[in-house]
């Protein structure tokens, strides 16, 4: 990732008022695809739409099945580093995670007729593929001390609070019945006071003195992979048609421990600690069509679409609040802790289209270059039950999905050089900007590199993939801007990947 933005990614790193917690860029991430494909496609960029004959290339363009002579089985192995550096209130926290993981595998089964055959049609190839097509997991921390008026996270639920039109008598049932909301957890464990006047009774937020030490750790893991079911043919050896079943599982679980400490020793209120995680599982179905045309030898032509993957989505959730004070008779501990919950929804990710070309150098190797077109804005969340009572809450993120996002362009461009078995391979890709602000840059750079060896049946191929990138985040947001906590994170993305294969 590369100079992403700020206020959009604290809403999809930022604590929820509820239970309900999808929004925009919960959309986005599971719409925006990482580099996907076998060692050698991504040596090469993941430019694969005109290429074909790439076991990978059925999650793409399935029409590259139609130029398999043999049958062909693969297995990748991947290894993902992910390290960060967050510098907040003067302190640099570097932090790092790993895993590996099995990013492409797959199998064609081809059913080519002999050359000696007249028949225009050429032969057959079915496949089945699995793809990584997002690896979710990552891992941050920092900590900080914030200026002497700067407002902390008891704050930022008391604002919540009252923009949702909190009273204490809704604090008060929860603190009997159960918690459900923020709010609510910040009430049972005193952060909130409860006081009266000729009004009536209401509450604010515990009153503290001094500058507060805070420290985060952020970590997620899950991915999204694709299985593809797809057919190809050849017609003439010129024109190459197919078709694919796309469905997707995902996963994706973030945790967060939130730690406060107040530095004056004046206060009573002494620190809190906010736990939350969530799992989000799920699947989805689409369909992809592509058809590639090889006028000359040298020159292959491709173009597929994506109908749009629909999803559905199971949730669930947890989340606890801790708070110390200083009382008469010493330390002052309290708990609340929200009731589980489960919650299902549908999700509809946008409508893709593929072109690319590919230019053969005899047999010294290929050039290719691919164009995608996804329209961001036309994400959109269902409720699960129709008639439920979420259908304002999503009509609400879809708009604010429309208002923020618009189509995009991505580019990917990659060149194979070969001698005798041997292959040298580079590639970038470039994920355009979803976001219509022209200020936040939000590309995502790619830089690519491999190497492979092809013999009569068997193959092996290496690739290594790179990313860097700033990001800005805050752990809650005001409504006043200017008092939210900043967070600068750099980003490191390292990739590693092996292919090896057989024909058959």
């Amino acid at each position: 990732m590369n100079k992403l933005f700020s206020a959009s990614l604290a809403l999809l790193l930022g604590w929820s008022g509820t239970a309900l917690a999808q929004n925009e860029e919960d959309a986005l991430r599971y719409t925006r695809l990482g580099l996907q494909g076998s060692a050698r496609i991504q040596g090469i960029g993941g430019a694969q739409t005109a290429l074909g004959a790439d076991i990978s290339t059925m999650s793409v363009n399935p029409a590259g099945l139609g130029m398999f002579r043999r049958s062909e089985a693969n297995l990748s192995l991947g290894f993902t580093n992910n390290s960060s550096n967050a510098l907040f209130g003067g302190n640099n926290t570097p932090d790092e995670r790993s895993t590996i993981n099995i990013p492409q595998a797959g199998v064609v089964f081809s059913n080519r007729k002999d050359d000696s055959e007249s028949s225009d049609w050429r032969g057959s190839t079915f496949g089945i593929s699995m793809s990584r097509i997002n690896n979710f997991n990552n891992r941050t921390t920092y900590n900080g001390t914030t200026s002497d008026t700067a407002p902390g996270i008891v704050e930022y639920i008391y604002e919540r609070a009252l923009a949702d039109g909190v009273t204490v008598d809704d604090l008060a049932d929860e603190f009997n019945d159960g918690y459900y909301s923020l709010p609510g957890l910040a009430y049972g464990t005193y952060l909130f006071d409860e006081l009266e006047d000729d009004q009536g009774a209401y509450y604010l937020p515990v009153e503290r003195f001094g500058a507060l030490n805070i420290q985060e750790e952020l970590v997620r893991r899950g991915s999204q992979s694709q299985f593809d079911f797809a057919f190809g043919t050849s017609f003439r050896d010129r024109v190459y048609l197919g078709a694919s079943l796309g469905v997707v599982n995902s996963k994706f679980t973030q945790e967060r421990i939130y730690r406060e400490s107040e530095s004056d020793a004046d206060s009573d209120f002494q620190s809190l600690e906010l736990r939350d995680e969530f799992t989000t599982e799920g699947a989805g179905i689409n369909l992809k069509l592509g058809v590639i045309v090889r006028p000359v030898d040298a020159l292959r032509l491709g173009i597929s679409v994506q109908t749009p993957t629909a999803y559905t989505f199971t949730e669930t959730y947890d989340r606890s609040l801790y708070s110390t004070f200083i009382g008469t008779a010493g330390a002052e501990n309290y708990s609340a802790i929200e009731m589980p919950g489960e919650f299902s929804y549908q999700l509809h990710t946008p409508f893709r289209a593929n072109s690319g070309v590919a230019v053969f150098i005899g047999k010294y190797g290929f050039i290719t270059a691919d164009a995608e077109y996804v329209d961001y804005s036309g994400m959109r969340f269902r409720e699960e039950d129709e008639g439920s009572n979420f259908s304002s809450y999503f009509s609400g993120v879809n708009s604010r999905i429309n208002d923020t996002y618009k189509s995009a362009m991505n580019y990917r461009v990659g060149a194979e050089g070969r001698f005798d078995v041997f292959r040298l391979r580079a590639g970038y890709a470039i994920s355009g900007s979803p976001y219509k602000n022209s200020s936040l840059d939000a590309k995502v750079n790619t830089f690519t590199l491999g190497a492979g060896v092809r013999l009569q049946n068997y193959y092996a191929d290496i690739a290594y993939a790179r990313s860097n990138g700033d990001i800005r985040y805050s752990p809650y947001t005001f409504e006043d801007a200017s008092l939210d906590p900043i967070v600068d994170i750099e980003n490191k993305q390292s990739n590693v990947m092996v292919t090896v294969g057989l024909n058959f």
